[in-house]
């Protein structure tokens, strides 16, 4: 079957070709007629109207683009509307997150800004590096809270990815020391990814660039069980033929293509991104370690339980037909909170 366009054209044309014979009045010019027709140049006519047709539409589309935008934006809004009645409760609890750890990072820098300047010395590098790293944390978290509060499970998922990134390199950087935090500080001005790790000397005998799998198997995050999640957002973040087919927005429905936002799949990024932020928040605190600190990192860890359920149950509610994602068997926030 042709296209439309083509179909048009050939149509219009064989419009005009039958009305110019039924116009004829002998057979000699209907004749003379058909000579002239097969004489046209069809090819070089189709290329003009063609061009025409390209140009009129661009001129329409360039003259009504705001009015088509605004029933754009209208259909946008009415889906974000949705999207926040079904989960609003899952959002606050994200916010809520992110407001907690920012304030008890900012009460923590005020801590660390009181200690004397010889002990602050002693992690000097340690500290600058995790406190620029903790607060490109907090906004890749607010970064994934906006992508699935529009609806978009696997962007957010894709951020969890670097945020994931950020929680190894915090490990190795804390665990390794100074050294090493300030060859990461020193890089930020060239092109090097992962060399600055040979600060650590644990990497002497390797002969080739520094990869991010060698910071992983070289500090206290226990990669193996994140292994699978992270393998899963880099074939999100990739052109994979998975993060084409076996997108998380998609309810893993085969004949669904989607093509902007859905409500489906937010709730792997919303918890892995909990977890990630409060493992972060937990290195930075004790490099400089005091009272208000752990209690600062035990509510925020337990933020995790109080987000996960939050999001499980609501992704229960909106999909029962889909499998269950919490059970009786696991223990909720509030029993833990009232246990205490």
């Amino acid at each position: 079957m042709a296209d439309k366009t083509s179909e048009f054209l050939q149509d219009t044309f064989m419009e005009l070709f039958e009305k110019q014979l039924e116009e004829a009045k002998t057979q000699e010019e209907a004749n003379e007629i058909a000579k002239k027709f097969n004489e046209l140049d069809l090819a070089r006519i189709f290329e003009d109207m063609y061009m025409r047709m390209v140009n009129d539409t661009t001129r329409f589309m360039r003259d009504s683009m705001h009015e088509q935008v605004m029933t754009f934006r209208a259909k946008e809004q009415e889906f974000l509307s949705i999207q926040e009645q079904k989960w609003s409760k899952a959002f606050v609890a994200s916010e809520s997150m992110y407001i907690m750890v920012a304030e008890a990072a900012e009460s923590y820098v005020e801590h660390v800004n009181e200690i004397p300047q010889d002990v602050l010395e002693t992690s000097h590098y340690t500290f600058t590096a995790m406190l620029h790293i903790h607060g490109r944390s907090l906004q890749q978290f607010l970064e994934i809270i906006t992508l699935m509060k529009n609806g978009f499970a696997d962007g957010a998922f894709a951020r969890w990815r670097s945020l994931y990134e950020l929680t190894i390199v915090s490990s190795f950087i804390t665990l390794h020391g100074e050294r090493v935090a300030r060859e990461y500080i020193e890089s930020s001005k060239t092109d090097d990814r992962y060399e600055w790790a040979k600060a650590s000397g644990i990497f002497s005998n390797i002969n080739r660039y520094i990869t991010f799998n060698d910071l992983q198997k070289n500090c206290e995050i226990n990669s193996e069980v994140w292994r699978r999640q992270y393998d899963l957002a880099n074939k999100i973040v990739h052109a994979s033929p998975q993060g084409t087919f076996a997108r998380l927005s998609n309810a893993e429905t085969e004949n669904i293509i989607p093509i902007g936002r859905s409500d489906f799949g937010i709730t792997t990024a919303a918890e892995h991104s909990a977890i990630s932020l409060a493992q972060i928040t937990a290195m930075f605190f004790n490099i400089h370690l005091s009272g208000d600190n752990v209690v600062a990192m035990r509510y925020i860890n337990n933020w995790i339980d109080v987000i996960r359920e939050i999001y499980f149950k609501t992704h229960d509610s909106i999909f029962p037909d889909h499998e269950k994602l919490w059970n009786d068997n696991m223990v909720s926030y509030e029993d833990e909170l009232e246990g205490e």
